[in-house]
């Protein structure tokens, strides 16, 4: 079988919002660090002229990194459109998972500042054990119980073991 598909074959829709997912965390991922890049102060950012030297090797992995996102999202973003809307529809609902478990994770801080570190990693830890273990047959208690114990764990790692303070 040849890798090259079939011009009559449409893609995969998983292929579709992989590349779609990895496009966008490419643009996300070459914005931030170029705003970063750019806040750095220092002989990096002075004028060279004609000759930047390997102060524009940052620079050009940046758009190397750019315009891989943008190649990405375009071949996931028109292999979505191709696809009927009840199953993009479909594949998009898919994605719920990961934006319940990004914005559990986004609770850390808040949580942190009103309950401290140990009580946020519990409450996360168990809300992600129960959102990963959600078709299991196991029983959620047990499951939160555990993610907790996880979170619990995390912390004494870092606060007792790598003496961190969080």
């Amino acid at each position: 079988m040849s890798p090259t598909p079939n011009k009559d074959q449409q893609p995969d829709p998983r292929e579709s919002l992989n590349d779609l997912i990895a496009g966008g965390l490419c643009l996300i991922l070459s914005f931030g660090l170029a705003i970063y890049h750019t806040a750095q102060a220092g002989r990096l950012h002075e004028d060279f002229g004609r000759d930047p030297g390997p102060a524009f090797l940052p620079v050009i992995l940046l758009i190397a990194l750019g315009l891989s996102g943008v190649a990405l999202t375009l071949r996931g973003g028109l292999g979505m459109w191709r696809r009927r809307p009840p199953e993009m529809a479909a594949s998009l609902f898919s994605l719920w998972p990961a934006a319940a478990a990004i914005a559990i994770l986004v609770t850390f801080l808040p949580l942190r500042a009103l309950f401290g570190a140990a009580t946020a990693l519990i409450v996360i830890g168990a809300a992600l054990a129960l959102l990963a273990g959600r078709t299991e047959t196991s029983r959620w208690p047990v499951t939160a119980a555990t993610g907790a114990l996880v979170g619990l764990g995390l912390f004494g790692v870092f606060r007792f073991g790598l003496s961190v303070p969080l």
